[in-house]
């Protein structure tokens, strides 16, 4: 049986939206700015799976799922959109994030997915560090949202700006990996040699 987070509402803006791993006391911080591209529907970098959406400002519902069961949907009305790799880059905690402000909220009422209800809270699963991932997004209203939203848009009063989209990421587990480990001591200089290969001009 997967794990399955709560149901979040996630502002997206740009059209996209990160599902993060929340950084940990003791760690370098992952700081890679993802290259987005309208055409890619999933974008990663590390700690980070980025999903593209047809609409550009909107709020989706998203649930997080872990699962050992590879292409299996979380239902017969979910698509599947790209199937990814991800690495745990700190402990493995994940949540799905706003495009700009940080954790989700809960969204406004529960979901179906896997045969059970995902009820609100706030989207959020812990990945085993030491395991690698096969992240696969699964998505309803994505085909015809972006119709959606544009008509919506050239009524009278505009529409609401929510439910053209939900997503589900699922983590599959696939193999093994030495897992994170917090930064050694040291100075800041030697913490920027070891991120940068060498130190920045102001400490040479």
């Amino acid at each position: 049986m997967p794990d399955i987070s709560r149901v979040g509402a996630v502002n997206i803006e740009h059209g996209h939206f990160p599902v993060g791993e929340l950084w940990e006391p003791g760690f370098e911080r992952r700081e890679d700015k993802p290259d987005v591209q309208p055409d890619e529907p999933v974008v990663v970098v590390p700690g980070q799976i980025v999903v593209t959406s047809p609409v550009q400002e909107h709020t989706a519902l998203v649930v997080l799922a872990v699962s050992d069961r590879e292409g299996e949907a979380p239902g017969p009305a979910w698509s599947l959109v790209a199937s990814v790799d991800y690495q745990p880059v700190y402990r493995g905690r994940m949540a799905a994030l706003d495009t700009m402000n940080g954790p989700a909220g809960p969204a406004a009422g529960p979901i179906e997915v896997f045969g059970l209800q995902a009820e609100p809270g706030e989207p959020f699963v812990v990945l085993d560090p030491a395991r690698t991932y096969r992240a696969q997004v699964w998505s309803q209203g994505r085909s015809d949202s972006r119709q959606r939203f544009d008509a919506a848009m050239q009524r009278r009063h505009w529409g609401p700006r929510d439910g053209f989209e939900s997503y589900l990421i699922a983590f599959i587990t696939r193999g093994t990996q030495e897992p994170p480990a917090p930064a050694v001591g040291g100075s800041r200089r030697d913490r920027l040699v070891r991120r940068h290969g060498r130190p920045p001009l102001n400490m040479r």
